[in-house]
């Protein structure tokens, strides 16, 4: 299989994502990016991690380099989940140098992952109470006793303010829950402007507020919010800046070194509420979360809030092996300052996300006029500048087609004094305006306040008014998936998410200086939910059960939920094994091995009814009481990312369709056991290995590109005099047809890939002649719409011989283009730089002539050294007449522009 053998073999790492992750809280419309820091690289050695052999190395590292003269800057050192260095380079050219001595293994350029954005509020609620009454956490608190006691666990986020009485209000004194810890960065950090971090003396955090909400969702216990497991011993690696200092990034080599220092302080358990995109599990802090759960520490870490962009969305470190990663599903209660309408026909009270910059609370003690314009460009959007002044008014917007920091530019500029957007859905989301430009406030409501809003405007002037009062109201999407969470499958096809909690609208603690509380949502805060489970399991073992162990526990007793108005159950693809319910995970005297089925591809053509057979070995944990079991198999819904009329869409599309009562079987995968014969029974303290036959829907269009899926429900009962039952689930996911030919480039028809003369719309035609200069040059644009290992842009001539590569030409684990108006392609240019290696090191002039641009991307699971596992696309042949060669560092910022967070950004 693909997977183990990078994961277990190497570090290995995308040389360019040129698709950008989303930073895991759901904090702006447009999500942020992972991006490339010029000149800095990774320099892996030979050797494995924390061997007598790496220490050798990496001397003889230092003194290779030296003799090559090579000038560089050691940014950091690592020996526990990485041999090698992270460096900055004074020359790049040098880079193939590195890369030729005899103990390096492999190199890549640093990436830089953005923050997430934290947003204030306050005042106080029970709003985690209530998720804790679905999940089984208020039994074990109040039946078990469990807290996490004696639980050590490591956060790596923003920092935290401990001095929060919810927390503590200490830093390692006796007694005090923060006993270790670091400041990796310091107040001032972010790497785009400060790429050295001065790391401070503690990671108190009090300008941001993601660290803190996510700590008190662990560990808060106060009468305000009591956490999952307030009971647990802290630890706390802050990698990012206060948000104030611009794009708030922190460099994989600042995370890396925050999780080795977790490993040294022996964590328990480590949570890591960041990543998204479209990741893989070779991905550097992937691999490195895989090592942390090779040496025994359970990891938890989000899967990313990118649902709106559908599937292959799940990001890295989550997609480690073994690693827990967390989707997201909405809380019952949603908990949040309010505001009071007034309008001609009633008044009433409405809740708001917290303000997208913490500085500018949505605060209104005397009412304001509500304004729902219409901007220059006849949308509601406010996405374009107004040609009207509202002074002093409060603005409803819609959102959407732009970021909220654009909105809250247009209506300051307007004159208004705050901005409402509403959602285009019944939930609420977090927000995030943060720029130096906006000093006003920004908050999102729901779509049916916004009408009822909007019904009152037409009757007359309405006016809005808010205070510091908090209001709790039921959520119409309680229990279900949140709407942001991310999707499997990773690009391998394992399953993905592994399992989920409760992330949408959670009230939790906040910096004191920020407000002290609020509600936020994201899969950021459905990670240390489950973060906080592992704690009480570990707890109830006394700290002696292993990761699978507690893994195990986690998954299989979590409870699948059906898909919105169908009759099949939601896909694994987007919850994993359900909603995590510990109470049922504490009390499980049974285990599956393994948890979850990835089936891979099943290559079968359409109707063939491809069939798989997999085997579950089921353990019964009674010392005293035999158990008996059998199955029952729970459909899910198919997807595929593409629609009827064979066009790609973000939203995938499902079947059966909504509402449908009763789909054919034949469309659905179906499970029965093979083998032992019905009912199996199993004596106390042994275990039974059961053959499951799964089948792939009969019915579905291969060529389609299904997903499908479905839970091994078992369902056991001892024989014991209180007669115990309990269900077990396990999910598997399958593709139906041919993984390993799946497309990677968008179609023709879909108008990728074209090149195009830079500025143009309009695709070259054949044969036309262009000059390349620093102001003129080939722009080829591609649409991925399935994440590729590897893609490789080249340029040849009429005898096809190549004649290098184009920048950014090479690169490794590429996530897929996002479909919204801002990331649904990517470029790249010929601005008369062509580079012999792969690295991208060796520069060579573009001479005039003939020349086709050759674009090769590697389907799924195929091997690189084979020439048929690439798909491939030619240009139309185009007449370079002149090439000035004054390549100046102007046309080489502007490739570097056109690879920036603004082209890649979804």
């Amino acid at each position: 299989m693909v997977r183990a053998a990078f994961v277990l073999g190497v570090l290995a790492s995308a040389l360019v994502h040129a698709l950008p992750l989303q930073p895991a809280s759901l904090s702006r419309d447009a999500p942020g990016s992972v991006r490339i820091q010029p000149g800095s690289y990774f320099i892996e050695f030979v050797s494995e991690p924390a061997t007598p052999a790496s220490e050798w190395e990496h001397a003889q590292f230092a003194q290779q380099a030296a003799a090559a003269g090579i000038r560089m800057r050691v940014r950091n050192s690592f020996r526990r989940l990485f041999n090698g260095v992270s460096i900055d380079l004074h020359n790049t050219r040098h880079l193939r140098q590195l890369a030729a001595l005899p103990v390096v293994k492999r190199t890549w350029p640093m990436q830089m992952r953005f923050r997430s954005a934290a947003i204030p509020s306050s005042n106080v609620s029970p709003n985690l109470m209530f998720a804790h009454q679905h999940t089984g956490v208020d039994r074990a608190h109040a039946e078990l006793g469990l807290d996490g006691t004696g639980i050590k666990v490591g956060v790596i986020d923003t920092g935290v303010d401990y001095m929060h009485p919810d927390l503590g209000g200490c830093w390692k004194t006796p007694g005090c829950p923060f006993q270790y810890g670091s400041d990796f960065v310091g107040d001032g950090y972010d790497s785009a402007k400060t790429p050295f971090p001065h790391p401070g003396p503690d990671p108190r955090d009090t300008c941001d507020g993601h660290g803190t909400h996510v700590t008190g969702i662990i560990a808060a216990h106060g009468p305000k919010v009591r956490g999952v497991a307030p009971g647990v011993t802290l630890g706390v690696y802050r990698i990012f800046g206060c948000p104030g200092n611009g794009t708030g990034q922190a460099a994989d080599d600042v995370i890396l070194k925050a999780m080795e220092a977790a490993h040294a302080d022996r964590m328990d358990v480590i949570n890591m509420s960041f990543g998204g995109g479209s990741g893989w599990s070779e991905d550097p802090l992937s691999v490195a979360a895989s090592r942390l759960v090779r040496d025994g520490i359970v990891v938890v870490a989000s899967t990313g809030n990118d649902g709106a962009n559908g599937l292959y969305t799940s990001g890295s470190p989550g997609l480690g092996v073994g690693v827990i990663n967390v989707a997201s599903f909405d809380n019952w209660m949603i908990t949040s300052l309010s505001i009071n309408i007034s309008g001609p026909h009633s008044n009433f009270s409405i809740v708001h996300s917290a303000p997208g910059n913490g500085k500018y609370r949505f605060v209104f003690e005397n009412p304001a006029e509500v304004v729902a314009p219409t901007d220059s460009a006849g949308s509601v959007e406010g996405c374009a500048p107004y040609n009207a002044s509202f002074a002093g008014a409060i603005l409803l917007v819609k959102r959407g087609n732009c970021t909220f920091v654009e909105k809250a530019e247009h209506a300051q500029a307007a004159g208004a004094i705050g901005v409402m957007v509403y959602n285009y859905d019944p939930e609420l989301m977090s927000p995030t305006s943060t720029s130096p430009k906006v000093t006003i406030p920004l908050v999102v409501i729901k779509s049916d306040d916004a009408q009822a809003i909007l019904n009152e405007l037409k009757l007359g002037t309405t006016t809005a008014a808010a205070t510091n009062h908090t209001m709790s109201v039921s959520s119409s999407t309680g229990g279900q998936i949140s709407h942001f969470s991310s999707w499997g499958p990773d690009p391998e096809l394992q399953l993905s998410p592994a399992v989920g909690a409760p992330g949408g609208n959670i009230f939790s603690t906040f910096p004191l200086a920020l407000g002290g509380y609020t509600s936020l949502s994201g899969t950021s805060m459905a990670s240390p939910y489950v973060a906080g489970m592992a704690a009480l399991i570990l707890q109830s073992r006394s700290g002696a059960a292993s990761v699978d162990e507690v893994r195990r526990l986690i998954l299989e007793s979590a409870r699948p939920v059906a898909a919105a108005n169908s009759t099949a159950m939601l896909s694994p693809l987007r919850q994993g094994s359900g909603l995590a319910d510990v109470w049922s995970s504490l009390s499980a005297l049974a285990t599956a091995e393994p948890p979850q089925l990835s089936l891979n591809y099943t290559g079968g053509a359409q109707g063939s009814g491809v069939q798989s057979v997999r085997t579950v070995v089921l353990r019964n944990h009674s010392p005293d009481s035999a158990m008996t079991l059998t199955m029952t198999h729970l459909a899910a819904s198919s997807v595929s990312s593409y629609m009827a009329n064979g066009s790609f869409a973000a939203v995938p599309r499902t079947w059966p369709e909504a509402g449908q009562p009763r789909p054919d079987r034949s469309t659905l995968p179906s499970a029965f056991i093979e083998s032992p014969a019905l009912p199996i029974r199993v004596a106390p303290g042994a275990s039974q290995e059961v053959a499951v036959r799964i089948a792939a829907p009969a019915e579905l269009d291969a060529s389609d590109g299904w997903l499908y899926g479905g839970y091994l429900r078992f369902n056991i009962l001892w024989d014991d005099r209180n007669g115990t039952a309990q269900s077990l689930h396990v999910p598997y996911a399958g593709y139906l047809g041919d993984y390993a030919q799946a497309d990677v480039l968008a179609a023709p028809d879909e108008g990728f890939p074209y090149i195009s003369m830079k500025g143009d719309d309009g695709p070259l035609a054949a044969d036309s002649r262009v000059s390349i200069d620093g102001a003129h040059r080939v722009a080829v644009h591609y649409r991925l719409e399935h994440p590729t290992r590897l893609l490789q842009l080249q340029l040849v001539d009429d005898a096809n011989k190549t004649q290098g590569y184009l920048p950014y030409g090479y690169q490794e684990y590429m996530g897929r283009n996002y479909q919204s108006s801002r990331g649904r392609f990517t470029n790249s240019t010929i601005n008369g730089t062509l580079y012999e290696d792969k690295e991208l090191t060796h520069q060579v002039d573009l001479r005039p002539g003939a020349y086709r641009v050759r674009l090769a991307a590697l389907r799924p699971l195929r091997d690189p050294s084979d020439p048929d596992g690439f798909q491939i696309w030619y240009s139309p042949r185009f007449i370079v007449d002149a090439v000035s060669l004054a390549r100046n560092e102007t046309a080489n910022a502007l490739d570097d522009a056109e690879n920036s967070d603004d082209v890649f950004r979804p």
